[in-house]
């Protein structure tokens, strides 16, 4: 048989208005009584579900880790006062230095101002200043190791990555959230619709009753048709119970994602289900499933969080390479001392200082090298496992999509056939050409007709929920533009 092609994009937006409003950023107001929407159930679950409030409070922790790490560049000030308090010498002196760290070179650059008073001894010479004080200013360079990365640096990068995957996270959150919130609501819908078709048979069983118990009192009828058809009833009543049992089941469940404006579960009512069942879209735009692949393996949240962990292990093995260089710091600094005293102490002193380290052994560095390059080999694999799980996921939901949208026409060519053949056998019992046993079988075969019509409206409804959400088609889902 050949393939039927499906739509995407456009084409798959069509199924959004046929089976409700397209669900738009604000949630509209409840009013009880009236038809529920699945704009209304999505706009509530987004806005109001534990589970997406939960997602948003981690972004919101996150953030605050985020901030953390960019103190790392803080400016301070530093301040040191020195004083004798008894002893041949009475030097005395306040130093106050101003840094601001750069992310550049791993780069110090400060201020400082320092003024003493009194007599120091030889070896503390350095603390001497004119009678107005010293002014210097300053930079540290890092040329090799920290140059290109540090451990600030990488902090602040690695909160970074991780707050994306926080918001990727909720979003996968999200997507789960909407998903199941549709497939809640379509249950309800089924359930309603079910309920619907059981009663219609027992008020056929119970309108006819009174008509052969007229027969009966007449003597135009047998007794035991009239038993068999109390029987019918009893058995149709069966029926109905156990529908408005799963009508509450399904109540009960999509109260989750229906909420009041406090947050609280709203059970929805039965006069609000919908007037008919939704009727799902012809697909009239084919395209090619290698397309939705394409462009769910760019919006896929899992695809995301993936490729932060791999530049997060990166970030480690940059570390770890950095552990390998020498250090080397640059220091440049210019001070002068203003007002009167020693004349050694006038004109602006202009240093330059370079301290170098160089690492004797190295295993840290080894170590976190090797560690770092095992896991970028077990990452890479992890996602070209994902990406061809999502390849054989969509190619899967895709099939099933196209097969539900089959057996839905199916479904009503049979409804519409056993309808005929159930009005044909009222017609010929009322006119004596019939068995009574034929026309319950023919009613309960039409009912039964169209409970599969309904459970193939809720498969396709269902395998639509999955598309969507496999493919992250975010307005469809209720969770507005991308």
């Amino acid at each position: 048989m050949k393939r039927r092609g499906l739509a995407f994009g456009a084409g798959l937006l069509l199924a959004v208005s046929a089976w409700a409003e397209t669900a738009t950023t604000s949630a509209p107001p409840v009013s009880e009584g009236t038809p529920l929407t699945l704009e209304t159930v999505l706009s509530s679950s987004r806005e109001r579900y534990p589970q997406v409030l939960a997602a948003q409070e981690k972004i919101r922790a996150q953030s605050g880790k985020l901030l953390s790490s960019e103190g790392a560049f803080d400016r301070y000030a530093e301040q040191t006062s020195k004083s004798r308090l008894s002893g041949y010498y009475d030097g005395r002196y306040t130093s106050t230095k101003l840094v601001q760290p750069l992310s550049s070179f791993s780069t110090d650059v400060y201020g400082s101002y320092r003024v003493s008073g009194g007599d120091f001894p030889i070896y503390e010479d350095e603390a001497f200043t004119l009678d107005a004080g010293e002014f210097k200013v300053g930079a540290v360079f890092s040329l090799l190791r920290d140059r290109d990365i540090d451990s600030r640096r990488a902090k602040l990068r690695d909160n970074q990555l991780a707050l994306g995957q926080s918001e990727l996270d909720a979003l996968l959150t999200r997507v789960r959230v909407q998903h199941d919130a549709m497939t809640a609501y379509a249950d309800w819908i089924a359930a309603g619709e079910a309920l619907a078709v059981y009663r219609d048979l027992l008020d056929l069983a119970e309108r006819r009753n009174d008509g052969l118990d007229t027969r009966v009192q007449e003597g135009d009828l047998a007794q035991v048709y009239l038993n068999e058809n109390r029987q019918y009833i009893l058995r149709r009543r069966g029926f109905v119970v156990e529908a408005e049992r799963k009508l509450v089941a399904a109540a009960n469940k999509l109260s989750l994602y229906l909420r009041h404006a406090d947050g609280t579960p709203r059970l929805p009512l039965e006069a609000e289900l919908p007037r008919r069942w939704p009727n799902p879209p012809v697909l009239l735009d084919p395209t090619t499933v290698d397309a939705a692949i394409r462009a769910a393996l760019g919006t896929r949240p899992e695809v995301g969080v993936l490729a932060a962990d791999i530049e997060r292990e990166r970030l480690n093995l940059a570390l770890g390479q950095n552990l390998l260089k020498p250090r080397v710091d640059l220091n440049l600094e210019a001070a002068r001392d203003f007002g009167s005293g020693q004349k050694s102490r006038t004109g602006t002193d202009t240093i330059v200082r370079l301290d170098v380290t160089i690492p004797i052994e190295t295993r840290t560095a080894r170590g976190q090298i090797s560690t770092a390059q095992a896991n970028l080999s077990r990452l890479d694999y992890d996602r070209r496992l994902l990406e061809e799980r999502i390849d054989v996921e969509i190619r899967t939901l895709a099939n099933d999509l196209s097969a539900a949208f089959r057996f839905v026409e199916l479904a009503t060519q049979e409804v519409e056939q056993a309808d005929v053949l159930s009005r044909a056998e009222r017609d010929r019992f009322a006119e004596g050409a019939s068995d009574f046993f034929l026309v319950n079988l023919r009613e309960e075969s039409a009912a039964n007709a169209r409970v599969r019509e309904i459970e193939a409206h809720l498969r396709y409804l269902g395998a639509l929920a999955d598309f969507y959400a496999s493919t992250v088609q975010r307005e469809p889902l209720g969770l507005g533009a991308s």
